[in-house]
């Protein structure tokens, strides 16, 4: 028996390929077996034979409501969906079915499986709706029967241009506001420690995303984009505090100047927005920047750690200091930003972040304010976060060590234009 091995639940491109490949090679449908392949299966190419002509020796034409009506039965939760519809396409191919005969019962089969579909899909929509409607973000956990998230993203895109996540056992969909990512679902979590989210379009049919594979030491280490980081590192699993975060808050900005802010961690609003230091710190950080001669948008931004650390008290998720285990599980992260960055000066807020990029417990006050060699390339500079600003008692030893945190990043602006990197002020 020949054996079809489609890339995921709804490989609609893999379907048709092999579909027109049986057709020609006049396969009969029960001597076809398809399947999808597990997780991180490679799959074997099948031959190009897009211009082969059916058995009958005539070409083999789709109506655009057949067409439409196959692609949504594809999205159904039912294995003979590939199956049933081969062996329609077989039929037409060799004349032996009409389409206007409403008792067929493999037309029946198709008809009934693609309205679940449309009726699931029109309720997801309007769930989808309601829930992002005046949010700036949204982060939606959903169980639909079908496999019906890949075939709505481009709605949901539409719908809410911001910001958003779905969570369903079998895919998750990310838009970041500028590019839609897929990545495993729920039901994958057990087979994976870390995941990469690929864009969709690349390769696929109609939006339809490729397999989503794993990423290895190796994988990361051969990305050459920032963007690119960021979709690998979207669902990573590497330590356990992605179990209680909204998501992974990579770092963004344009890198310009060759100049790296290194935080923390992310907190309670950089978890809900997916973007680092938008909450009471990073309006700190925002303003002595700006002092300081920069714009916060061309500076490249991260964290040390990827994760919301937190726990619940009085209902409120409150701040808790990364444990060893997440610094070093992320720290294969920071170190890619760095290689793909190229920074000439790294300034680390806080000691976490100069734990991570030292590799050695820091005290601030030992190191802070002198610019110290990292490698033949980059120079570090360590500093207070801005967090701690906020949590001093009084109004004039705040207004003191602001001033001193923004004459570090005076320094940071001067080692760069000591390097021809930026203007002078």
């Amino acid at each position: 028996m020949a054996e079809s091995v489609l890339a995921h639940q709804v490989d609609f491109q893999g379907w048709r390929n092999a579909v027109r490949q049986h057709i020609a090679q006049d396969t009969p449908p029960e001597a076809l077996h398809w399947r999808v392949a597990a997780f991180g299966e490679a799959i074997p190419e099948t031959e190009d034979s897009s211009a082969a002509l059916p058995a009958s020796g005539q070409r083999l034409t789709l109506s655009r409501a057949l067409l439409a009506m196959l692609e949504a039965a594809m999205q159904a939760r039912d294995e003979t969906r590939f199956t049933f519809g081969y062996r329609i396409l077989y039929r037409l191919a060799r004349h032996e079915l009409d389409l206007n005969d409403a008792h067929d019962p493999d037309l029946m089969a198709l008809r009934v499986l693609a309205e679940s579909v449309r009726e699931e899909t029109r309720a997801f929509r309007e769930r989808f709706s309601a829930f992002s409607a005046d949010r700036s973000t949204a982060c939606l956990h959903d169980s639909p029967t079908h496999y019906i998230i890949e075939a709505n993203a481009a709605f949901c895109q539409a719908r809410n241009p911001r910001l958003w996540e779905i969570r369903t056992p079998y895919r998750r969909a990310l838009w970041n506001g500028q590019r839609l990512f897929f990545g495993p679902g729920e039901d994958e979590a057990a087979h994976v420690q870390a995941s990469v989210w690929q864009p969709a379009g690349q390769g696929c049919w109609q939006g339809y995303p490729q397999t989503v594979l794993l990423p290895a030491l190796k994988d990361i280490e051969q990305v050459d984009s920032l963007a690119a980081l960021g979709a690998m590192a979207m669902d990573c699993r590497a330590c356990p505090s992605w179990e209680n975060a909204t998501r992974t808050v990579f770092g963004c900005g344009q890198g310009l100047f060759r100049l790296m802010l290194v935080g923390e961690q992310p907190g309670d609003q950089e978890d809900l927005a997916g973007m680092p230091f938008v909450g009471p710190a990073g309006q700190v950080l925002d303003k002595a920047l700006a002092e300081a001669g920069f714009v916060r948008e061309q500076i490249y931004v991260t964290n040390a750690v990827k994760h919301f650390g937190f726990t619940w008290r009085n209902g409120r998720r409150l701040h808790q200091k990364p444990d060893e285990t997440a610094i070093h599980a992320c720290h294969v992260w920071l170190e890619a930003e760095r290689r793909v960055l190229n920074p000439a000066l790294v300034v680390m807020l806080g000691a976490t972040a100069a734990r991570s990029v030292l590799k050695k417990p820091v005290t601030i006050s030992r190191e802070r304010s002198r610019i110290i060699p990292l490698d033949e390339t980059t120079a570090g500079l360590v500093t207070v976060h801005p967090s701690y600003l906020l949590r001093l008692p009084d109004d004039s030893t705040r207004q003191k060590e602001y001033e001193r945190f923004v004459a570090d990043l005076k320094l940071a602006r001067d080692y760069l234009h000591d390097k021809g990197l930026l203007e002078p002020q």
